[in-house]
C-alpha cells in the first residue's frame, strides 16, 4: 500500500512539473541556469540564481529559495559538484513550481540570518531552505527535484541529432538509469 501511495504521489508531482516545463528546451540535463532563464520568461517573473556564501555548520542550508514582489531568488552552495548543484537548484525550483510557501516564521527568520547584507526581511514573501526533509513540503520538493532531473534528461535527449551514430545512441541509452531508458 505504501509503495502505491508513494508511486501516485511521485506521478502527481511529475505531472505538475511537466506542466510547468511545457515549452522549455535544453541541451544539457545540468543546464539549470538555462532552465531558470526560460522559466522566468515563461512565468513573466524574474528568477535569479546566486551562490550561497559558505556558512559551515551541520544545519546550514545548501540551498535557499526566497521570493519577493520583484522576483524569485535561488541560492546554492558554491563548493559542490555540477551534479549536486543541479540537484540543489532543481529542489528549490520544485518549491516554486509546486507553489510551496514558508512554513513558519522562525524558519524564515533563521534563513534570512544567513543571507547577504541588504536583504530586507519585511520584503520577503516566501523563504524555504534545504537543510533536512522532515516536512512534507521538503520531501515533496526533493521527490519533484528527482522528477525534474529525469525530465531535464528527457528534454536534453529529445533534441538528439538525427544522424547521430547508432553506437553512440546505444551507449548513451545503456548508461542511463533503467527506469529512464526510453528504448527498453
Amino acid at each position: 500500500m505504501f509503495n502505491r501511495r508513494y508511486a501516485r504521489k511521485e506521478a502527481q508531482l511529475r505531472r505538475q512539473c511537466e506542466e510547468q516545463l511545457r515549452g522549455i528546451e535544453i541541451s544539457d540535463p545540468y543546464a539549470v541556469d538555462e532552465v531558470c532563464r526560460q522559466l522566468a520568461d515563461k512565468r513573466g517573473r524574474p528568477l535569479h540564481l546566486h551562490e550561497l556564501p559558505d556558512l559551515g555548520g551541520v544545519n546550514a542550508p545548501c540551498g535557499l529559495m526566497i521570493s519577493f514582489d520583484s522576483g524569485d531568488h535561488i541560492f546554492h552552495v558554491t563548493a559542490t559538484s555540477e551534479r549536486h548543484r543541479a540537484q540543489i537548484v532543481r529542489h528549490e525550483l520544485a518549491h516554486l513550481l509546486l507553489g510551496h510557501a514558508s512554513e513558519n516564521a522562525s524558519v524564515v527568520e533563521s534563513l534570512l540570518s544567513v543571507m547577504p547584507p541588504g536583504v530586507d526581511p519585511s520584503a520577503v514573501l516566501t523563504a524555504l531552505g534545504r537543510t533536512s526533509y522532515d516536512s512534507e513540503t521538503e520531501y515533496d520538493a526533493e521527490m519533484a527535484a528527482s522528477s525534474l532531473g529525469e525530465l531535464f534528461e528527457e528534454l536534453a535527449h529529445s533534441g538528439r541529432e538525427p544522424g547521430r551514430p547508432g553506437a553512440m545512441t546505444r551507449l548513451d541509452d545503456a548508461l542511463v538509469h533503467p527506469r529512464r531508458n526510453r528504448r527498453s
